[in-house]
């Protein structure tokens, strides 16, 4: 594995500059895994409308014997009172029914933006995972202090660090090791410190590679 370079990842694109030159956050960027936010959003959702339903069916259930005892006190007139009692109660349903409509919007929105720092640190986590495959030692970014997963990012930022502290050492020991073979002045146990050197590299790479 080579040395990688020191330049700095590219942040994810969750911010464009505004005209006050101030950051603001576009609202598709919420939307970082759609699949897993959306998955887990519905999840919070679902649960929410069969709360609704339940808690709409106790006051349908409330506001009809309600309407019934009315009725029963008020003998004279009991049908037009029932029907103005009925109707009194299709309007109170209504507005139960709206206002539990716009309580599950707000939930989902709240679900897709708190999602959203699962999703976040969670892809920034994988691209860097996917750049250590490819030999890329570049360090993550900070994750925001509001994030989850901010542990699981700082473990995976020490790993990197390490790694790239090992391949530094190993780089400097290689290089010295050909500087020493290639240098025709240097005696024979220079070159045989150089190459059990190399030797004892190549061991410590297949203990790592085995264990």
């Amino acid at each position: 594995m080579s040395t990688a370079s020191t330049s700095a990842p590219t942040p994810l694109p969750h911010l464009q500059e505004g005209d006050d030159g101030r950051r603001h956050r576009k609202v598709r960027n919420y939307l970082v895994d759609t699949s897993l936010q959306l998955r887990l959003a519905s999840y919070l959702v679902g649960v929410a409308v069969v709360l609704s339903v339940g808690l709409g069916w106790l006051l349908w259930q409330a506001y009809q014997e309600t309407s019934r005892v009315i009725a029963l006190g008020a003998p004279d007139g009991s049908d037009s009172l029932a029907r103005a009692l009925a109707n009194e109660d299709r309007g109170r349903m209504l507005l139960v029914a709206a206002a539990l409509a716009g309580v599950l919007v707000c939930l989902l929105a709240a679900a897709v933006v708190i999602t959203h720092r699962i999703a976040g640190p969670a892809f920034a986590i994988g691209r860097t995972c996917r750049q250590v495959a490819e030999g890329k030692l570049i360090r993550p970014r900070p994750l925001r202090s509001r994030d989850l997963l901010v542990e699981l990012g700082e473990d995976v930022a020490l790993m990197v660090d390490a790694l790239r502290e090992r391949e530094t050492r190993e780089q400097a020991l290689v290089r010295e090791a050909a500087h020493a073979l290639r240098d025709g002045a240097a005696g024979a146990q220079a070159r045989s410190a150089s190459a059990a050197a190399l030797e004892g590299l190549a061991e410590e790479k297949e203990g790592r590679l085995q264990g």
